[in-house]
């Protein structure tokens, strides 16, 4: 069985968060140079950074088995959510717009758009619409790479970013709506009279 080369793996993460910085402080000029990271660069990356976010923004909501639980499912959930994304840009290029662009490339965009996307989600407990804000950020950032460095028609580009941040828009705020439905029914029900009620039900069964 071949063994981890724990050295280079953490060579690859340390060429990663070196990036970081490089990125934020510029991230459309960043979308434009991204490094030729072959895939473990790219994975543990990507990994790493849903990790992080996913602890600190468990940590905002002081919630103990969801800092636990980020640590494996973010990155899983991450890496799920990427590949399914890049297989839909890389058959919707595919088809619609005649150009076959290598996977792993498209996969490298996606992990560097979505950087917003996972550094606004930190604040979602306390402030749930920002995600849209990051949403958008990444879809600006994908134009600018998609544009740029696949050189795809930018009108058509355009339209079917801004398609997928309204769809995503509406999902986001049909779900937030539901949600804010049910916390009030909840709250509705939870009346001084229906908490004596189970008080006293728990003192009969004491």
């Amino acid at each position: 069985m071949k063994q981890i080369n724990w050295n280079l793996l953490r060579a690859k993460l340390k060429e990663g968060i070196l990036v970081l910085p490089h990125f934020a402080k510029n991230p459309v000029q960043a979308m434009r140079t991204l490094p030729d990271w072959d895939w473990p660069t790219m994975l543990i990356l990507q990994a790493a950074l849903a990790a992080m976010c996913a602890v600190v923004g468990n940590l905002l909501e002081r919630d103990l088995f969801g800092m636990v639980t980020g640590l494996i499912l973010a990155p899983i959930a991450s890496v799920v959510v990427l590949a399914v994304g890049s297989g839909f840009f890389y058959y919707t290029f595919l088809f619609f717009f005649k150009r076959e662009i290598p996977f792993r490339q498209i996969y490298l965009h996606l992990i560097f758009a979505s950087v917003p996307v996972k550094i606004v989600s930190m604040a979602v407990p306390i402030i749930p619409p920002v995600i849209l804000i990051g949403v958008a950020a990444a879809m600006y950032l994908l134009f600018i790479g998609f544009t740029d460095n696949f050189h795809l028609e930018r009108a058509k580009i355009k339209k079917l970013l801004i398609g997928l941040g309204v769809i995503y828009g509406l999902f986001w705020a049909t779900q937030f709506i539901s949600y804010a439905k049910k916390y009030e029914r909840m709250r509705l029900k939870a009346t001084p009279e229906s908490i004596e009620i189970l008080e006293n039900e728990l003192k009969l069964k004491d």
